[in-house]
């Protein structure tokens, strides 16, 4: 009784709590299944980010120096239309009449035209301005400063006597003898509708992307709030890499604490510095898209594969489980002689349950797969983007595959967004893209370029057939039937690889040259690029 009592001690203090091989074996799967799609999810996010960041910061950076080319361009017609207003009124007095015209003629531009003495008293002005009369010494910094330096010149913003934001365009004025006797100026007020304004708003979106520029010492003269015009933002890390005469792109914090991706640049004849910025908070709204996406995308495989395992596992131990029954029934009941049965299945179930395993894995890493190609793929046009085509142009270029690129435009583009709204552009957007895999051949690549620009590699192509293939492209497009109820014609240039360029952005410039041409020209046209100079006609 004593040893039968010492060995119930003994089971007792060895017992432990134990996991059946089915509940271990579903554990395992479905913990290697949700930590593939947490891989997967992470790395989709990660390529999502990292996509979406350079996008934004090519794109500002690159709109802002557009702007900053535009404003120069801007400024110098108003320059010169001074220039020619200064030229006329040095031979004679202009009669009122005819600065009337003058200033008619130039409405777009300035909001007034003066002619002032070498005293800075006004002698004309169009239209009348409360304050600024004939008469009326100019006291301003700039009028001063015209005065003193009896050069052309583009006033830094100042307040004015009627309490707008001015800028100042003038020219001096010289008798025949060569005596300064003046000037000839033109305003514009800042805050009030101009032809600087409105350029630069229009990059305005409901995305909380925006325009502003700071004069030379930092202070905002253009900006979507206006109560903030005048205020000092020099210290944003943009502004001063702009005003330090530098164009790029940089991810910063403004003067409010917000995070932005921001291209800058800088105006030269003015010093101005040019922001064009896009909340980062774009990259995370774009990001709970994706995972949302995901998410449901896998869901249903996900239950779908763990209602597998659980059958198999249910089969796989099966066999164990009846073992175990049976030893344990054993133990329990002190039966001796009971031989326990023989069975050879361990090692297939476990060859079972890594075949099952690696068919989870499988299903789940090919949908995954799929939705990281998706990221490739532009989600308006379906055709490639920009990051694929910079992946696949320089790719060929090394491993040296001859091939020709054609870059190709809408005509007209922001006409048809203007005319019949965005929605419609984009119906456009997509019939041109679709219209490009019809008529393109099943091994050349397509890809939406960006905005309204195209680009087609067309594979082992001479210049020849690349000039066809682009030629049945705008004639098909031309022919289209689309909801605009008007014709619309693309725009092309092409460039051959090695003939054009050896490297991916020589490729590009020449195509974009050859592409240039053609819009030069008058639109509607395939434009070849070739070093040696040849004409289409002149191709065997």
């Amino acid at each position: 009784m004593v040893l039968y009592g010492a060995n119930e001690k003994v089971l007792g203090m060895t017992k432990r709590k134990t996991y059946t091989l089915r509940f271990i074996l579903e554990l395992l799967v479905l913990f290697s299944v949700l930590l593939t799609v947490l891989i997967g999810v992470i790395s989709s996010i990660r390529v999502n980010t990292a996509s979406l960041t350079a996008n934004f910061l090519e794109n500002n950076f690159h709109y802002a120096r557009k702007l900053a080319s535009n404003t120069t361009e801007v400024l110098q017609g108003m320059q010169n239309a001074m220039d020619a207003l200064a030229l006329r009124s040095s031979r004679q007095p202009i009669p009122p009449a005819e600065l009337q015209d003058w200033f008619a003629a130039n409405k777009n531009f300035f909001h007034s035209i003066l002619i002032a003495d070498a005293q800075g008293t006004i002698r004309q002005i169009v239209p009348m301005v409360e304050g600024a009369e004939p008469g009326t010494k100019l006291t301003s910094p700039a009028a001063k400063q015209a005065i003193l330096l009896k050069k052309h010149l583009i006033s830094k913003p100042y307040v004015g006597v009627t309490g707008r934001l001015i800028l100042l365009v003038s020219a001096p004025l010289f008798d025949h003898q060569g005596q300064y006797k003046g000037f000839v100026g033109g305003t514009i007020y800042l805050e009030d509708s101009n032809v600087l304004n409105r350029m630069l708003k229009e990059h305005f979106y409901g995305d909380g992307s925006y325009v502003y520029v700071v004069d030379e010492d930092g202070r905002l003269i253009f900006h979507p709030v206006q109560a903030r015009l005048g205020e000092s933002v020099a210290m944003n890390p943009a502004i001063q890499k702009a005003l330090a005469r530098e164009n790029g792109s940089a991810e910063v914090v403004n003067s409010k604490g917000d995070s932005f991706f921001a291209g800058y640049a800088y105006e030269p004849i003015t010093g101005w510095g040019i922001v064009s910025q896009t909340p980062t908070s774009r990259v995370n709204e774009s990001n709970l898209q994706l995972l949302k996406s995901l998410l449901a995308t896998a869901l249903p495989f996900l239950l779908i594969i763990i209602g597998i395992v659980w059958l198999l596992a249910k089969n796989i131990s099966n066999s164990l489980s009846r073992l175990a029954h049976f030893s344990g029934g054993t133990v329990k009941t002190g039966r001796k002689g009971t031989e326990i049965p023989m069975t050879t299945s361990k090692i297939y179930e476990v060859q079972k349950l890594y075949q099952s395993t690696r068919m989870a894995m499988r299903l789940v890493n090919k949908r995954l797969i799929k939705l990281q190609t998706e990221v490739r793929i532009d989600g308006l046009t379906r055709l490639y983007n920009r990051k694929m085509f910079d992946y696949t142009l320089q790719d060929h270029i090394k491993n040296k595959t001859p091939f020709s690129l054609v870059m190709l435009d809408i005509d007209h583009f922001k006409k048809i967004n203007d005319t019949y709204g965005h929605v419609m552009g984009d119906e456009v957007l997509k019939l041109v893209s679709k219209t490009m895999l019809e008529q393109t051949r099943e091994d050349d690549l397509c890809f939406r370029y960006g905005g309204e620009e195209f680009a087609i590699l067309i594979l082992d192509a001479n210049q020849k057939l690349a000039y066809h293939i682009a030629e049945r492209l705008r004639y098909a497009v031309a022919a289209l039937e689309n909801p605009t109820t008007s014709t619309i014609t693309i725009s092309l240039g092409i460039a051959s690889f090695p003939l054009d360029g050896s490297k991916p952005i020589q490729l590009v410039t020449s195509a974009d040259q050859a592409l240039y041409l053609s819009k030069q020209q008058g639109r509607n046209q395939t434009t070849l690029f070739t070093s040696a100079r040849h004409d289409v006609e002149a191709l065997p």
